[in-house]
């Protein structure tokens, strides 16, 4: 058994028996163990205590103050075991969360609670532990941290489609629990237990050793941050790492303190190479660790490419000699670096590359903390065990290959692994070098020495030497085949293999019973949402069942089976919210389409039913959670039922988004999210599909063609041309930024060009505005480039701007983009994985395989079938159809 499998029950059921607290049980879940009486916790909410802990001292902290809290009848819960302990604490913990090994939930006064406290600091006074960002602590130095918040709180879907355990205002209204990385009780909240005064909200420069002032914060993370500054003694801007005790800490013993101190040694050790930044300064301010660097001017390697996708004369030549050197250097000094990736590598304007964390740095067999980056770490790294003896340099020559993979690509080389296993990495990755090597001379040069560095064992990697003279060579006349010159565009074969093995995998995972309340598991963030939901819900999966039913696949019996489930489960749920992919909009229009399947009219009278209860007033104006969603879906059952109080309903929806418009002196509008409304989105504006103007003017639009109303078309010619005059162009292609000010350009339906192209195409066909037909094919254009670097989910990549460019063909005519759409479909062959001899397509992650519509595999599904048969485009009303012409006015 790995150390990462000890659990720590043991230490608690211990104090729980020597309690001899009759009714009391330890419930041992998926992440935290319960100790609480048989009836749970009194009270929904209230002052709680937060004990942390590292993975070496989780297991005294949890005896100590399992002993204290029984003693004291108070309920508790903690990390079940030392993996769980050691997340929290990760880098990558989310910071309002990160460091609560141990909650306690008291039940009694303030002074039982203080009482409390100062028996818990006695008993984990002197141990280690990180801080708690989102508390205050209890003492200087103290393990134990206080927040107010909800102990079981009263859990309801909240406005954004995700179960939350909920407040209850002291008028009796229920509000968010607010989780933030700093110390915030809602201003409502009983006093402070221990006197203290509120904190007040203020903004403030943050100077750092009275030297260098903090002008921007480059990352975020709960171990320590990354800054830009300025030295205020010489003018230069710096980065600064920050380092916080005790957080990052490892069974090894080890800390982020420890980390960056490593770093600076390792900096210090390449000075004068030229290679690394220069270390400037080392201090430490409140217990912290902050490293102080030169600022090397550049991008990294990762946007390096991505700016330079799909150009001529890229000098890839002199990029992956320069990531030769940099590994030529550190293997030189006896080192591996353990983690040489895209992201830590920056690349100067002159061309150079630079070597900028070196925090993994390691002598090969030394005792260290297993680290690595999905797609760049050797087997051996990934296997091995942590803490265990760091990997030979052979580690770095695999990340080497991948990184001269992502030279060549744009693409991380991750791939979701099969089950059971089956294909080598190395077979997988020169497959999908070779679909690339048709069009690119970078990945025709770089593939062999791609797939030989990446192969599985270690002494069959070349070494740098001989990588060095195979990138040195001159360029053949002829290329230099990996695997023959396939076509760009996915084969009949390939596409009907992964539409059969997709549905069947649906098929087969289905679990009707299952006690986590899915029909289809889902991601971590997935589960958190509603069931029933379009995005990671029950009601997406059975829109593609729908579709393949439609295509003449036998699914009819999965298609009534996965209705039935949810028309038994919707009245369960008490809150009806709007939106289309998160809300009960998106379930209506799933049951309406499977009861129209099935000739089955009780069904589509509960779906009916649903959606007159669907709310057609709401603060968020969006497609996916709110009124523009509920509108299309009113649409929807109007064109389907004839009942015109849809339609009626639909219009109210369209008032409302009236009213909602914000504009701007040059003409230009947005729907943005009120500022009040309790989201995660509130207060922003976004351009794209799912949450901004080209979702709005997509329903707007459908309006003003059913009713002729000028009101509306208005709208919708005032969102298009709000887009044209956002757009950022680049070599042809069109791109938006993904908020309304700002952002970084994305090509995503979600966000993006596929997105604002889909809104941008109908108005074309409506308005024949060539303004838009022109920034919807550079949409088009924007689309393809991003082919081999994308993820494969509707939301967010290839399947919803695969669906894009099938408009796009149905639209104009133009089969050019029926072609693109195919390539496209080469990156799921390509990145399928083996389940028990089935070819399925990941989801967004490219890890893992969800049933999910907006992030999974149902979403891949319903292009992959339209690709292959048409049909109409999942989730838009027949009106909105890209082959059809407007209907006629009513």
């Amino acid at each position: 058994m790995s150390v990462d499998d000890l659990l720590l029950t043991d230490c608690a059921a211990a104090a729980l028996a020597r309690a001899d607290l009759p009714g009391w049980r330890l419930n041992l879940g998926d992440f935290w163990c319960y100790v609480e009486p048989a009836a749970g916790r009194t009270r929904a909410q209230g002052w709680k205590l937060h004990v942390s802990a590292t993975p070496l001292s989780a297991p005294a902290v949890l005896a100590r103050s399992a002993e204290v809290l029984l003693a004291h009848g108070c309920p508790f819960k903690f990390a079940a075991g030392l993996a769980q302990v050691a997340e929290l604490g990760h880098r990558q913990a989310d910071r309002a969360g990160g460091g609560k090994f141990l909650t306690a939930y008291p039940d009694r006064g303030p002074y039982e609670f203080r009482e409390l406290a100062e028996a818990l600091h006695r008993a984990t006074e002197g141990l280690p532990g990180p801080g708690v960002l989102s508390d205050r602590r209890y003492r200087p130095g103290s393990l134990v941290h206080y927040r107010f918040g909800a102990f079981g709180g009263v859990r309801m879907l909240g406005n954004d489609g995700v179960y939350e355990s909920m407040l209850v205002h002291p008028d009796g209204s229920l509000v968010q629990d607010r989780r933030t990385a700093w110390f915030s009780p809602p201003s409502w909240a009983p006093p402070d237990p221990f006197g203290h005064t509120r904190p007040a909200a203020t903004r403030r420069s943050v100077l750092l050793n009275g030297r260098y002032l903090v002008r921007e914060v480059i990352r975020h993370a709960f171990t320590g941050g990354v800054f830009r500054a300025v030295d205020q003694e010489t003018g230069a801007e710096v980065i600064v790492k920050q380092a916080r005790p005790h957080a990052g800490a490892t069974l090894a013993g080890t800390d982020a303190l420890d980390q960056r101190r490593h770093e600076a040694a390792m900096l210090e050790l390449f000075a004068e190479s030229g290679y690394t930044p220069r270390l400037l300064d080392v201090f430490e301010q409140q217990g912290e660790v902050m490293l102080v660097l030169e600022s090397v001017p550049g991008t990294t390697l990762r946007q390096w490419v991505r700016d330079r996708g799909g150009r001529d004369g890229v000098p890839w030549r002199e990029t992956a000699l320069g990531l030769v050197n940099l590994l030529t250097l550190v293997h030189g000094r006896g080192l591996v670096v353990r983690d040489f990736t895209p992201n830590n590598i920056m690349v100067t304007p002159e061309g150079g590359v630079r070597l900028v964390d070196l925090e993994l740095l390691a002598e090969p067999g030394t005792c260290v903390v297993r680290g690595h980056t999905p797609g760049y770490g050797a087997p051996e790294q990934v296997r091995a065990a942590s803490p265990g003896p760091a990997p030979s340099p052979a580690a770095d020559l695999f990340s080497l290959g991948a990184t001269l993979f992502y030279l060549a690509s744009g693409a991380d080389p991750v791939l979701c692994a099969d089950e059971p296993p089956a294909r080598a990495i190395a077979e997988r990755v020169g497959s999908w070098l070779g679909r690339l090597e048709r069009d690119s001379v970078v990945a025709r040069r770089l593939a062999p020495v791609v797939v030989a560095l990446m192969h599985e064992e270690p002494d069959r990697r070349p070494d740098l030497a001989a990588v060095r003279d195979h990138l040195t060579r001159a360029e053949p006349a002829e290329p230099l085949p990996v695997s023959g010159s396939p076509p760009r565009a996915i084969d009949g074969d390939a596409l009907d293999r992964l539409i059969t093995d997709g549905f069947g995998h649906l098929l087969d995972t289905m679990r009707p019973d299952d006690s986590s309340g899915r029909l289809w598991p889902s991601g971590d963030f997935g589960a958190t949402t509603d069931p029933l939901n379009v995005q990671h819900g029950a009601a997406g999966v059975l829109g593609a069942l729908i579709a393949g039913c439609r295509a003449g696949l036998d699914l009819t019996d999965a298609v009534a089976g996965t209705a039935a489930w949810i028309a038994r489960r919707a009245p369960r749920e008490p809150r009806v919210l709007p939106g289309l992919h998160f809300g009960r909009s998106g379930t209506a229009w799933a049951l309406l389409d499977a009861a129209t399947i099935l000739g089955d009219e009780e069904l589509a009278r509960t779906a009916r039913d649903l959606a007159s209860r669907v709310p057609v007033r709401w603060p968020n104006p969006d497609v996916c959670h709110g009124m523009a969603g509920a509108g299309l879906t009113q649409l929807r059952f109007w064109e389907v039922t004839g009942d015109d109080e849809f339609l009626a309903r639909a219009r109210t929806v369209a008032e409302n988004l009236a009213a909602a418009v914000g504009r701007h002196d040059d003409g230009a509008v947005h729907w943005p999210i009120p500022r009040d409304f309790e989201s995660t989105m509130a207060g922003m504006s976004h351009h794209g599909f799912a949450h901004g103007t080209a979702g709005v003017g997509t329903f707007l639009l459908a309006m003003a063609e059913l009713t002729d109303e000028s009101a509306y078309l208005d709208l919708a010619t005032a969102a298009a041309d709000t887009l044209s005059a956002a757009v950022q162009r680049d070599r042809g292609a069109a791109y938006w930024p993904s908020r309304v000010g700002g952002g970084p350009p994305k090509t995503n339906w979600c966000s993006g060009s596929s997105g604002v192209g889909t809104f941008l195409a109908r108005m074309w066909r409506h308005s024949h505005d060539d303004r838009y037909g022109e920034l919807a094919g550079a949409a088009g254009l924007a689309v393809r480039r991003s082919r081999w670097h994308a993820g494969l989910s509707q939301c967010h990549g290839l399947a919803g701007d695969g669906d894009f460019l099938l408009d796009l063909a149905e639209i104009t005519g133009d089969d050019r983009y029926r072609d693109w759409a195919a390539e496209l479909a080469v990156s799921f062959s390509v990145r399928a994985a083996l389940r028990h001899g089935r070819m399925v397509v990941p989801d967004e992650t490219g890890i893992a395989v969800v049933a999910d519509f907006g992030t999974g595999l149902s979403g891949a599904l319903t292009f992959l079938l339209r690709l292959r048969g048409g049909g109409l485009r999942p989730w838009l009303p027949e009106v909105l159809a890209s082959d059809r012409a407007p209907a006629a006015s009513t």
